[in-house]
């Protein structure tokens, strides 16, 4: 399986189709190919889709995967440099970017740091932002780990997955202490088309800090913005209500490529 080293990380990836780039970034504890519904669908649609694994998951490994209070931001430049790299060898300029949840805040780091090389950003479960009651929800879910299944543990084979759960909410409070700014600061420096969608009962990431992400975002004017909540809808939308998930996003990118 092919993979590019940079910034010291190896980084697994699978390239599917032919086509304007897409690159879909996974969430927390996943790996690139759990979005293969969503890949499947963009190679139908005609682009050619880039599915890694982030630093230190599935295959992307060495080194194993760590969670500093800055993990974000070591992802997104592990992520911006791994796509500047593949944009080279395919001959692209850039590429529509997608993230879901811990992937969709990459995103927007990425619209942010790399905005050269985006196309678009689309990111789900993810705000840009976090308060104290979001480390408060973190630490009620950390008190029982009886959700990371089997499953999820053969992904990342050789480490100890079940510990990632306390180093990921310590790493995330710390940072909420900080001043849980990930990229609320910087929206407005997006400077490619964006669709932020948030589920109606998504308690990490309430639609209400989304729609300011996305207000913040669109202070640069003549750029489209769009802001999407499903109703009835938890964190994972593209399971939840994958019709209406995948309705927005091509709808989305048929504004943004018709420009």
């Amino acid at each position: 399986m092919p993979s590019i080293e940079v910034n010291g990380q190896n980084v697994h990836y699978e390239l599917f189709g032919s086509g304007v780039p897409a690159l879909i970034l996974h969430g927390w504890m996943e790996i690139g190919r759990d979005h293969l519904p969503l890949a499947e669908r963009l190679v139908a649609a005609g682009y050619s889709v880039i599915l890694p694994d982030l630093p230190g998951y599935g295959q992307s490994v060495p080194p194993k995967r760590t969670y500093p209070t800055d993990f974000y931001r070591r992802d997104a430049a592990v992520m911006g440099e791994f796509l500047s790299a593949l944009l080279a060898l395919l001959g692209a300029r850039h590429a529509h970017i997608f993230g879901f949840s811990d992937g969709g805040e990459v995103a927007l780091l990425l619209g942010v740091e790399y905005a050269h090389l985006c196309r678009s950003v689309t990111a789900w479960g993810a705000i840009g932002a976090f308060d104290q009651s979001a480390c408060e929800h973190a630490q009620r879910f950390s008190l029982s780990t009886a959700w990371v299944t089997p499953e999820i543990i053969a992904k990342h084979p050789g480490q100890d997955v079940i510990s990632w759960v306390q180093a990921w909410v310590d790493a995330f409070c710390a940072m909420i202490a900080q001043g849980g700014d990930v990229t609320l600061s910087r929206a407005d420096q997006i400077t490619a088309p964006l669709l932020l969608m948030l589920g109606e009962r998504d308690n990490l990431n309430p639609p209400a800090l989304g729609r300011r992400f996305v207000e913040k975002a669109a202070e640069r004017r003549g750029v489209l913005r769009q802001f999407r909540v499903f109703p009835e809808v938890g964190h994972a939308i593209h399971e939840q209500a994958p019709e209406a998930f995948y309705s927005a996003i091509f709808d989305f990118l048929a504004k943004v490529d018709s420009r």
